[in-house]
């Protein structure tokens, strides 16, 4: 199928501006106007050899132009709808990783838990420096979990003063 093309670089640059006013590429652009134009789908291997010729030779179809100055048209009037013309079809959405909510909540537990672990620490008010307290992992929280969990009493913490 040899088709009639045009060599006109301002061709090429409204291919390109049309195809993203659609929010396409400039391939699944030219895979929608020939079935825009032709009402069938094009023949992968003839549709690829068409876009390789536009390219490297910089060639653009009559039925590639004729949807680009239709997009043109309707957007400069300000009609312009992506889902009239097809293009949602072509639109790439990634799906959501697999394990994505179970990553999400396992970070917000951890914010969760850090925060409370912050706010569970006492500070020495003449130097601002923290005071651990001493037997233990440093964090109050970390270690009234583990004394819990263990079911043993938690020493006593006690300031560096108070020895």
């Amino acid at each position: 199928m040899r088709v009639a093309c045009s060599q006109d670089r301002s061709d090429l640059a409204k291919v390109i501006r049309a195809a993203d006013k659609l929010g396409i590429t400039e391939y699944d652009f030219f895979h929608l106007a020939f079935r825009r134009w032709t009402g069938r789908e094009p023949d992968t291997r003839v549709l690829e050899n068409t876009y390789v010729e536009y390219m490297f030779r910089q060639t653009v179809p009559h039925w590639v132009r004729h949807l680009e100055r239709e997009v043109k048209a309707r957007a400069s009037e300000g009609r312009l709808n992506p889902v009239e013309f097809g293009a949602m079809k072509f639109r790439n959405r990634q799906s959501p990783p697999r394990h994505g909510r179970l990553y999400v909540g396992a970070m917000a537990a951890a914010m969760v838990l850090y925060t409370i672990a912050l706010m569970e620490i006492s500070y020495d008010p003449g130097n601002s420096q923290p005071m651990p307290c001493y037997g233990g992992p440093g964090f109050k929280v970390f270690s009234e979990m583990a004394y819990s969990i263990s079911g043993k009493k938690p020493p006593i913490c006690r300031n560096r003063k108070d020895r």
